[in-house]
Parts: C-alpha cells; structure tokens; sequence
C-alpha cells in the first residue's frame, strides 16, 4: 500500500508540472481536462471458466478517473487510474478452482488526438482517441476455499465436496458442500514468493461525443499488459491481462476550438501601434482624434495653436491673437464695440423685443408677430422703406419686407463670421427694422 500510495503522490506531481506548463503561443488551448468513468473489467490469464463462456461472462465492475492535458494540436498526456476487481472460476474434472482480487492500476500515456485538423476537423462532433504508456499495477489474489483451507473437490455429478471422488470411502464418507461466495483466503504459490505489484502497459483506443462547450461523453475500451502471471495465482509461463470497458464524462476548462481560433491570427500588441488619424501620435495616447491630414500637432496628438485662443492654428485667421482677448469662431479678436453690441443685441432682444430670441420662439410665433405688425399699420398713410441695397440679401422669403427672425439671422451670422456686416451695418439693421 505504501508503494502504491508513493508512486500516486510521483505520478501526481509529474502531471502537475507537465500540466502547468501552458503553451504561450495558444492561450488556453491546452489547458488540462478532468473525467470520470465507470466499466466492466475482465480478466484474461489461466484460469478459464466454464465452456462457452466469453471475455465479459465474469467481468466486474470497475470504476476510475483520467486526466488530459495536450502539448501540441496532435498529441497530448494523460494519466488514468482504475479501481476495481478480477474474478473467475473454472470447474474441471477434480478441483473447482477460482479466484478474486482487488485490482489497482495506475498509468501515464502518450494520448493521440484524431480530430487535430489534420485527421479529422477540429470541430467535429465525434473524435476518436488512442494512447499507449506505463502503469502500475497492484493486485491481491484470494479464493473462496472449503473450511479445511483448500479448493472445493468437484465430482462428476456437479456436486462440491470435502474430499476428492478418487478417494478410497469417498461414497458414504464425503460431505456435500455449499459455497459461501465469500473471498476470504489470500492465495500464495508454495514454490514462488511472488510480488503483488507489478508494472503494466495498457493500450487505450476511444470515441469521444462533444456533448457541450466543455463536457465530452467518452467510450473506451483498454488492453492492459500485465508483468506477471500471478493475477490468479496460477502460473503457465506467460503473462496474464485484463481488459476494460468503460463510459465516461470529461469536462474540458478550455474554451470550445472555435473559440480559441477566434482571434487566433490577432496581434494585440498591434492595438498599442495603432494612429487612425496618421498623426504620428497613437491612438491610446491621442487626446484629439480624426485630426485632418497634414495638420501639425503636439505630443497629444492636438492641433498647434500657437496664439492659444482656442481656435487652433489651421483654422485661424489672426494667428497672433493677444493673450486674453474674446475670439470668433475664426480666432479674430472681438473689438469691445463688436462686444458691447453683442451684449446690446442680446439683452434688447430678451428684455424689449422678444421675438428676436429664435429658441423662445417657434415660427409660427413669428409670423404671428409679423401679422400683428401689419394689422397695426392697416390704412396707414406711411408707407414701408425700400430695403436699402446692403440688406436686401437678408429678406429671404423675399417679401420686401425685414422681419424680425430674418434681423436674428443677421445678427447670428455676424458673430458666426457667416456674413459682411459690420457692428455699425448692425446697428442700421435694427434701426430699419422699426422704421418699416
């Protein structure tokens, strides 16, 4: 028990290291894979049963795990153990000879991977699998025996009895028998100290079924070569072997194939290269996006603008602006008369004429104002100013007549640098438009 408990805790910490050991390149490709399975585990040697009978008539259950890791696309390692029994029992024409043991195999395998992209499609549903490596066997033999400590004497009327049919008196003397099924004799060779360990090399050959992004269901059958012939106590010069069939589950930590190929040729680093602008600044840095091509900028990847009006360098018109002063839209500098009328403009329009504030008033707010405006001047004898030539590409309903919207479009493209007018044209503006 000791060996086979050091040789788990050395298996163990090999796969551990192996398993640990992530390829770079590939992410989580190759991270490892867990499973159960349950099976029925037959025994192959010297003892064979009663005629007729095949290799699954005395199997017994058996029940283990496995883990999986790959180290390239095509092969991989696993590490199998299996816990179970063997038993047979075979009638012949003297002894009814039998035997059943505790079966405890543990094995590291070179595991081949069908579905690589090479055999078959890496997102196939069905995979097949095989492996081949080294175990560790450890097994211990024991008999369901008569009460004076040996094998039951089979007679040829199929009865079990004490003494052997040949013996002298054994017609009225021999007591019949009833087997209790109970295993309890360990088995020993009189002639040969045999080990009860022994190495093991077993030859796996599977079907996995992708049931989900990370569960596969898993048939296998495995062919497992023992190193001694004392499985069932009985030697004949060759080896005996078992065979396993099995059902498992296996639950896959990487993510599906499909994937992992989804940024598969995707340079991330390339993400720290990238200048959408070609500004010459990248992007991760660039506090001013889609700058225009040819623009200069600084190291944040902002238009110059050397005067620091706010208006950068490409789009002023008065490049060396005086530091503090009120800019336009255009970087020139606003005269404190273009500044006062603004204020002027502003608080005559909200305070007295209401109805140049564009956002306070819809429209139909204004044309309202402008029929007012003409029911008030109905019968009068003054007659409206001809729109002098200056303000004439201002009436643009072309009515002859400025209204009061068509006076805060004016005003508004003066600021915005939209039109000629200057402050004092302004002035003459309003003043026309109460002259009217």
């Amino acid at each position: 028990m000791k060996k086979i408990t050091l040789l788990s805790a050395i298996t163990f910490l090999i796969v551990g290291m192996v398993f640990s050991q992530e390829k770079k390149s590939d992410g989580l490709k190759y991270v490892p894979s867990i499973g159960l399975h349950v099976g029925a585990l037959s025994y192959l040697g010297d003892v064979k049963g009663v005629g007729g009978a095949n290799m699954y008539t005395y199997s017994r259950p058996a029940y283990g795990f496995y883990l999986e890791k790959k180290i390239g696309s095509i092969f991989g390692v696993s590490v199998n153990g299996m816990f179970g029994k063997i038993s047979k029992s075979q009638l012949d024409d003297n002894v009814f000879l039998n035997f059943e043991s505790n079966i405890t195999n543990i094995d590291l395998n070179l595991l081949l991977d069908f579905d690589n992209g090479k055999i078959i499609n890496e997102k196939s549903i069905f995979s097949p699998f095989l492996s081949f490596g080294f175990g560790y066997l450890a097994f211990d033999p024991k008999g369901d025996l008569s009460s004076n400590g040996a094998f039951y004497n089979h007679w040829s009327d199929g009865t079990l009895r004490d003494v052997s049919q040949s013996t002298p008196g054994a017609d009225t003397s021999s007591i019949v028998l009833v087997r209790d099924y109970d295993y309890e004799t360990s088995l020993t060779d009189s002639l040969v100290d045999y080990s009860r360990t022994s190495f093991t090399i077993p030859i796996r050959f599977g079907l996995k079924f992708k049931l989900s992004k990370h569960i596969d269901a898993r048939i296998s059958a495995a062919y497992i070569i023992t190193m001694t012939d004392y499985l069932d106590n009985v030697a004949d010069g060759g080896n005996d072997k078992m065979f396993y069939t099995s059902f498992g589950l296996q639950y896959n930590f990487a993510p599906s194939s499909s994937g992992d190929d989804k940024y598969k040729d995707f340079d991330f680093a390339d993400l720290d290269k990238e200048d959408s602008d070609g500004d010459g600044v990248l992007d991760h840095k660039d506090l001013c996006q889609s700058t225009p091509d040819g623009v200069k900028v600084d190291n944040k990847g902002c238009a110059l603008d050397g005067d620091e009006d706010g208006v950068p360098d490409y789009k002023d018109k008065e490049l060396n602006t005086a530091e503090g002063v009120l800019v336009n839209k255009d970087g020139i500098t606003l005269t404190d008369e273009m500044v006062e009328l603004q204020e002027k403009m502003k608080d005559s329009v909200e305070t007295e004429y209401r109805v140049f504030v564009a956002e306070d008033l819809s429209d139909e707010e204004m044309d309202e104002i402008q029929r007012q405006y003409e029911a008030a001047n109905a019968g009068s004898s003054v007659v409206n100013t001809t729109i002098p030539e200056k303000f004439q590409g201002l009436d643009s309903d072309k009515d002859n007549y400025i209204s009061a919207k068509e006076v805060t479009n004016a005003i508004d493209g003066f600021f915005e640098g939209e039109n000629n007018l200057s402050a004092k044209d302004l002035n003459k503006l309003i003043d026309f438009y109460f002259d009217q």
